[in-house]
């Protein structure tokens, strides 16, 4: 009884010493942003709290350990750019009132161009529930998913001939970047898109809505890939199971793509994790090689959330590109 009154006293101590952090987050306009994830570093521990902000742009975490925290909002879509802040103290019993404003990401606030940010401030995405299985037992990875960027992104360490290039594309604005010519321009597939998966015993296909001519399909029939492949935009997919984990492998690109702002070579090869923990989330991992522009692999996570009762749309860019002409080098 003794031990139970302890653990009791300890709980409501903590209860009230615990401090609080609330505000809200807002664009340039002053219009409120729903659904960015926020994550607060407890420098002294390590530990991370996360949340995300309300449909009105509002957020609350409170039982928060006193001392100084770190915060991390990743960039949300194509739409808003990320946001760091350090060095924020917080008092045990402290309610902290801190109110946000966020970027432009590279659409410049474009309305209507980045459809995971208006989908994640619909509020729909993510339902709770048990991952949904095949008749074969395997997880089922069907649906249509939102995908978004890599919080804590890595740097490829890029060979001098690749970082030169890099250093070259950004300082002329990356205005020979393949979307702009309506070229494939994520052949990761991965960051902030509308994905669907058509999952069969022997073949996945995964399906963009905003990438150029850009789809993967990954063959689960044993085979191997080509000998000599032909190398291509989108590369050649092979996939295997282990355990809950869809693992695929892609080799065969060209070296035409860009990964991000980095060139590669045709030697890249990627390997790709596909893991749906529950309903609502999908797992993505991918790891890149590339002997010919980085000295070593490097990897990228993302977590894709389910978009219940949303359908892709068609995406033509030929029929109306303007982007060239704007684009232009300083």
């Amino acid at each position: 009884m003794r031990l139970a009154f302890s653990f009791l006293f300890s709980l409501i101590a903590f209860a009230q010493s615990g401090g609080t952090i609330s505000g809200t987050i807002t664009n340039p306009d002053g219009q409120p942003v729903a659904a960015a994830p926020m994550q607060f570093k407890h420098v002294e521990t390590g530990r991370l709290f996360n949340t995300s902000s309300s449909r009105n742009g509002s957020y609350t975490l409170s039982a928060l350990p006193a001392g100084t925290y770190e915060l991390l909002i990743p960039d949300i879509g194509f739409t808003y750019a990320k946001y760091e802040r350090k060095s924020i103290a917080l008092r045990a019993s402290q309610t902290l009132r801190l109110d946000l404003r966020l970027e432009w990401g590279i659409n410049l606030g474009t309305p209507g161009d980045d459809p995971t940010t208006i989908l994640r401030g619909s509020r729909r995405l993510a339902p709770p529930g048990r991952a949904p299985r095949m008749p074969d037992g395997r997880p089922d990875l069907s649906r249509v998913w939102v995908g978004q960027n890599d919080p804590n992104p890595a740097q490829p360490a890029a060979l001098p001939w690749a970082d030169a290039i890099v250093k070259e594309r950004i300082a002329n604005h990356v205005r020979d970047h393949p979307s702009a010519f309506c070229l494939p321009n994520n052949i990761l597939l991965v960051g902030p898109e509308v994905y669907k998966i058509i999952q069969t015993p022997k073949l996945v296909m995964i399906l963009p809505e905003g990438i150029n001519a850009g789809f993967r399909q990954v063959f689960l029939d044993g085979g191997g890939h080509p000998k000599d492949p032909d190398p291509t935009w989108m590369g050649h997919s092979i996939g295997r199971w282990e355990q809950d984990t869809l693992v695929v492998d892609t080799v065969g690109f060209n070296d035409k793509s860009w990964l991000g702002v980095h060139p590669h070579t045709e030697m890249l090869h990627t390997v790709t994790r596909y893991r749906r923990p529950d309903l609502g989330h999908l797992e993505v991992e991918v790891t890149v090689e590339d002997p010919g522009a980085f000295t070593k692999p490097w990897k990228t996570h993302n977590v894709w959330e389910l978009a219940p009762g949303e359908e892709i749309q068609e995406y033509i860019c030929v029929e109306n590109n303007k982007d060239v002409q704007h684009l232009q080098a300083k």
